[in-house]
């Protein structure tokens, strides 16, 4: 059991606590089979104080040195009291079981408690590690895994495991402390009687045995369809413009349906195994039941059984057979949290693409340039980009145009290493971008893009994107050079609005412009701009446009934008084609040249002229 063994490597920061209330959750279960205990004067003394076995149990005759030792306990005040409480049962009994409860109800908050602290910090720790596992993945690791996947694992899987870490785990303890009280207490009661029982319950146990690993396949074919269902979710809500636009609800609706309906197959196959280990228990304690209520029919009959014991036997036994099935239950539980296990820790330990090499530098700050030399890439077999040989001095504004699957993007993400070359390398200073650490390297690095992130935070949170620390004044600062002051100050509560998710209460410039901001707050000396603009009309593109001006005043900048009079002013502009550098030059240059740049202007001027 390998996740066992890791879940344990969870446990063990707090298995201290966890052992206290394993303690106390076990003298709660030992508890119980006290209070089975006072059955028997309850049934003897108070229901049937005058039974017909009770009298053909009669005492034996005494020996002379017993009767003695009654005379003496006659002659002390104990026996009075003796005598008082066995005629006065039917207020002792009810007042000791009051008090075993009270104490048990005790241990078992305590216990409880505690366990269920313990077992929730153990889940807290295991999702902040998958999550930690997850957040520092490549950009093909997400382009693998879709959304629904992810949060079903982070969230839905981990919180079966959570089931047994609480819940559980409790009452597995209490159960299993309790088992061992309850079979002496039978057996001291009446061997044969227990004997009888307990030829049985090998035959109640063996359902949980049997039905583990089907049950452990079948709940993960549930979880997996769960996270099918998940991510159908997650495209149609984060789509529903799109989906309305093209009247395709009843479409996706469709989809949902179909997701649904293997999610039902799934849990349909869990549920027969899962239903029918308490069918067997429910057969084979009938058949036991009836056999012990006939083996002390017998007994009773024959006068070697009073009612007390019998009642004392017969509800150990019953308490026994529900610990039995309560614990076939746990290990359903169990088996679907291990299966839930399975998949969190195979997402937990997926190998990072894109990681630190052993004794990677941390970079220096950026003097000089940035070079690509003979890169390549292929994403998945198919290439990319080949010899690629670009240098970026500083302060020099290089822009990257080309058509669609030229490769511009592709050399943007290689840039902050979300993706490594398959051939060359690329490096800052002459240093090589994989002998250097991920962080040293994205801090001299500041991105804006078309699809612009904003989090369902504050404004001033979002452009402080991180830093808690930095004064109102400069977050001012950054938003009035990105052009964004004038509309944050007529929000509701200015730069303390919430934005909802993904920025959804602004404008698609208005949230450009804050990522502009948060760019400029960080104050990163190389900039990447991949298709900033696309997606603005022309009002908005001239309000950020003039903001990536302010922003790119200093810093070397890497333009990607589809929109060639939103180059003109570069330094210069390389033109991709089939993945290779085809042109470079400035604007003027390129279109005297007649080249590739030349046409693709001509035929952006042509759509536009109209």
């Amino acid at each position: 059991m390998s996740e066992l063994r890791r879940l344990f490597g969870y446990v063990r920061p707090h298995l201290g606590r966890m052992v206290v209330a394993a303690v106390l959750l076990a003298v709660a279960g030992a508890l119980m089979s006290a209070m089975v205990g006072t059955i028997k004067p309850l049934v003897n003394q108070v229901l049937l104080p005058s039974s017909p076995a009770s009298s053909a149990l009669a005492p034996a005759p005494t020996t002379p040195q017993e009767d003695l030792k009654q005379s003496v306990r006659r002659a002390l005040p104990i026996a009075e009291f003796q005598e008082w409480a066995r005629r006065h049962a039917y207020v002792q009994v009810p007042l000791l079981i009051v008090g075993i409860f009270f104490i048990r109800a005790l241990f078992l908050y305590f216990g409880q408690y505690l366990m269920t602290k313990s077992g929730s910090m153990v889940v807290r720790d295991l999702r902040a590690d998958l999550y930690a596992s997850v957040a520092y993945q490549s950009a093909g690791f997400f382009q693998a895994h879709p959304t629904g996947t992810i949060l079903s694992r982070v969230l839905a899987d981990v919180q079966q495991i959570q089931r047994i870490m609480t819940n559980v785990l409790s009452d597995a303890v209490r159960v299993i402390a309790m088992l061992p009280f309850l079979v002496v207490l039978v057996v001291v009661q009446d061997w044969r009687l227990a004997l009888a029982a307990m030829v049985v319950l090998p035959l109640l146990a063996w359902p949980m045995v049997r039905l583990g690993r089907r049950l452990r396949r079948a709940s993960t074919r549930a979880q997996e369809s769960i996270a099918t269902a998940a991510g159908l979710l997650t495209e149609s809500v984060t789509g529903v413009r799109v989906v309305q636009s093209f009247g395709m609800e009843a479409f996706e609706i469709g989809r949902f349906r179909d997701a649904l309906s293997r999610l039902l197959s799934a849990d349909l196959k869990a549920a027969r195994a899962t239903a029918l280990a308490p069918a067997v228990m429910e057969l084979v304690g009938a058949a036991a039941g009836a056999g012990i209520f006939y083996l002390a029919g017998r007994r009773i009959a024959a006068g070697t059984l009073d009612g007390g014991r019998f009642f004392v036997v017969l509800v150990g036994l019953g308490l026994l057979y529900m610990s039995v099935r309560r614990l076939n239950q746990l290990n359903v539980e169990l088996q679907h949290a291990l299966a839930a296990a399975t998949r969190v820790f195979a997402m937990m330990d997926r190998k990072r693409a894109i990681a630190d090499r052993p004794g990677a530098a941390v970079l220096p700050p950026f003097q000089e340039a940035v070079r690509f030399e003979g890169v390549g890439f292929a994403y998945d077999g198919a290439p990319v980009l080949r010899d690629i040989d670009l240098a970026l001095g500083r302060g020099e504004v290089v822009a990257l145009v080309g058509r669609s699957g030229s490769g511009k993007s592709t050399m943007a993400n290689l840039l902050p290493r979300f993706y490594d070359p398959t051939e060359g390398r690329i490096t800052v200073d002459g240093h090589d971008l994989r002998d250097v650490t991920l962080h040293s390297l994205r801090a001299q690095i500041g991105l804006v893009t078309q699809e612009t992130v904003l989090f369902d935070d504050t404004v001033r949170a979002n452009i402080a994107y991180g830093r808690a620390d930095v004064p109102l004044a400069r977050v001012i600062e950054a938003a009035t050079a990105a052009h964004a002051h004038e509309f944050v100050r007529l929000l509701p509560e200015g730069y303390d609005t919430r934005l909802g998710e993904r920025g959804a209460r602004l404008s698609m410039g208005q949230r450009q412009r804050l990522a502009i901001a948060r760019a400029l707050l960080k104050d990163p000396p190389i900039l990447v701009l991949d298709e900033a603009t696309s997606a603005l009309d022309a009002e908005s593109e001239a309000l950020v446009q003039e903001a990536l001006e302010t922003l790119m005043v200093g810093r070397t900048s890497l333009v990607i934008a589809h929109r060639l009079a939103t180059v003109r002013r570069a330094d210069r502009i390389v033109v991709l084609e089939g993945g290779r550098i085809v042109e470079v030059g400035r604007h003027a240059d390129l279109l005297a040249r007649g080249g590739l740049y030349a046409r693709l202007h001509e035929l952006q001027f042509q759509e536009s002229g109209p």
